[in-house]
């Protein structure tokens, strides 16, 4: 699938999950009590002066979608120029970018790529067997034979993947997981990148759920929060979330709307 679209497609389900989280957080504030930080609103002058301040980083997606839009970039060579891009504006602009800190992103990458090769490596073989099990036959006939229409069917798999999320990671249940499904949700009529949008969401979700959740360890290793905690904690934002996914796959034109208006309809 074109890298653009995808990208192009995750804008509006973003701004959503903002709105909703934020929404949350103004709720529950309010329930609770909780003081702002600050007594007045910024005024419109602060408002304008720190987005002046932020401009170069502003411009970043725009530029990456634009990019790929008008052809200035391939896939490869657009994360090459991010990377030069965050380099250059840390460095010359912000000035906050030193040497620790590109050593730090260097090591932290390594890691990272390591990860996810290792990942690829062994989902090879796994999907040799998915592959040689006819798993992908089975799941579909599995779902098919519950229900054909395509939004129920997403509902279905969010569901398992959620499911799955809550003891593995959202790479790995990517990588294992979109061989199996992308083929069910094609026969049905849904867009792939429709499709892809709404499983990132539902993957992303298992990151912070217990009882494997990546963002949930982190969170609590840094608050020094218990897991139970947490987890009463973290519903109404988990809600917010699976309200978000659930409009995204009954109404797809949420999602297909940017893509097809600075790509074209496919």
């Amino acid at each position: 699938m074109s890298i653009g679209r995808l990208f192009a497609a995750g804008v509006i389900p973003g701004l959503l999950l903002w709105a909703a989280l934020a929404v949350t957080i103004s709720v529950t504030a309010r329930k609770r009590g909780y003081r702002p930080e600050r007594q007045q609103r910024p005024s419109l002058r602060e408002l304008g002066s720190i987005s002046r301040a932020a401009i170069w980083a502003i411009l970043f997606p725009v530029i990456l979608l634009f990019g790929l839009r008008m052809g200035v970039f391939t896939p490869s060579e657009i994360g090459a120029f991010a990377v030069v891009y965050a380099a250059a504006i840390g460095v010359f602009v912000y000035r906050q970018l030193k040497l620790r800190g590109i050593r730090e992103a260097l090591e932290g990458s390594l890691v990272d790529i390591g990860a996810v090769m290792f990942l690829l490596a062994l989902s090879a073989i796994f999907g040799y067997g998915v592959v040689f099990e006819r798993i992908p036959e089975v799941i579909s006939a599995g779902v098919l034979g519950i229900t054909e229409d395509p939004d129920l069917i997403l509902v279905l798999i969010v569901l398992m993947i959620l499911a799955a999320g809550t003891f593995m990671d959202g790479a790995v249940l990517i990588i294992m997981l979109t061989p199996i499904f992308l083929p069910l949700v094609t026969k049905v009529g849904v867009d792939p990148v429709h499709f892809g949008l709404v499983f990132i969401i539902a993957a992303t979700i298992g990151n912070f759920t217990p009882p494997v959740g990546g963002a949930m360890f982190v969170v609590c290793q840094i608050l020094k929060c218990p897991i139970g905690e947490y987890t009463r904690e973290s519903l109404p934002f988990l809600i917010a979330v699976s309200a978000v996914t659930l409009l995204l796959i009954f109404v797809p034109e949420v999602v297909m709307f940017l893509p097809d208006l600075l790509f074209g309809a496919e």
